[in-house]
């Protein structure tokens, strides 16, 4: 009986395929559809928290694997038939980014073995890049309460970076003329990232030092302008500083509680959490000499 088994099981593992491991990860992993009535149906995976410049590449290799190229995507326009191409969609564009990758059910049925399996292991390369980046969101998120929401953005390089745009919380007690203000002056005068980047050195190692959050608002912030939209704190963190806090907070519980504090007082209050590091460095008043002033 144990011989028998043993056969059974090594048959059916023969039997497995890398298409079949293919059409067994897209059914996981992606959003079906169905273009039309008598259409086959299309995957769609969803990658808007992966490491863009990675995914392209893997994408690319997909792409190499079945000769999509110009002229193909030119000829699948022509006759309005998509069944044979991998389309990528970008819905922030002009801006850098990648929403998802759509595969049709028809083009992973016609791969031959050796093509499945560079889909499969671009695919998998690709979803656990995801799983990650969706992970570091929640954990940021954590980190600053109820007081912030995390979205993933991306450097001109591809890099994976977090965008962290301030809620009202229920102890926020401003109103909107004073939270524009607040946040015009703050843009004006001082520069909120380079205050938080400065005051976090003390929770990280000498290693993970750097300016985490990206300096300089005035080269990523849209134009504020009153009455318009609801004005929030918005900070933008590199992976490599998400990163750092994240390994920080895990390794203490006292220390994520500090940073927790901080981060969350800088979205409450960025202009007290700029005004005290500002005024520890450039002092605003000047006391007079030992000779009379002169």
């Amino acid at each position: 009986m144990n011989e028998i088994s043993w056969n059974k099981t090594s048959v059916m593992k023969k039997a497995t395929t890398a298409k079949d491991e293919l059409l067994q990860f897209l059914a996981r992993h992606c959003e079906v559809k169905y273009p039309a009535a008598g259409k086959s149906k299309i995957y769609i995976l969803h990658t808007r928290d992966c490491v863009l410049f990675m995914a392209e590449a893997y994408v690319q290799g997909m792409r190499n694997a079945i000769g999509q190229n110009e002229d193909t995507m030119a000829e699948a326009k022509k006759n309005g038939d998509f069944s044979g191409v991998i389309m990528v969609y970008n819905w922030s564009a002009p801006d850098p980014g990648m929403d998802m990758v759509q595969i049709p059910e028809a083009l992973a049925n016609r791969l031959t073995g050796e093509q499945a399996t560079v889909f499969l292991r671009n695919l998998e390369h690709v979803q656990k890049d995801i799983d990650e980046g969706k992970a570091a969101k929640e954990m940021l998120h954590a980190l600053f309460g109820d007081k912030a929401i995390v979205n993933t953005a991306y450097a001109l390089d591809g890099e994976r970076q977090f965008f962290i745009t301030g809620t009202l919380s229920a102890g926020d007690r401003r109103g909107y003329a004073e939270r524009y203000a607040e946040k015009v002056a703050t843009d004006v005068l001082f520069d909120l990232p380079k205050a938080l980047n400065a005051k976090l050195q003390v929770f990280l190692p000498e290693y993970a030092h750097g300016a985490h959050f990206v300096e300089g608002r005035r080269n990523f912030y849209k134009k504020v302008r009153y009455g318009s939209d609801e004005v929030h704190t918005e900070l933008l963190l590199t992976a490599e500083g998400a990163a750092a806090l994240l390994k920080a907070a895990k390794d203490s519980a006292q220390t994520k509680a500090e940073i927790s504090k901080l981060l969350q007082q800088s979205i409450v209050d960025p202009f007290g959490t700029s005004l005290k590091y500002y005024l520890g460095k450039h002092p605003l008043i000047k006391l007079p000499s030992g000779n009379g002033g002169k």
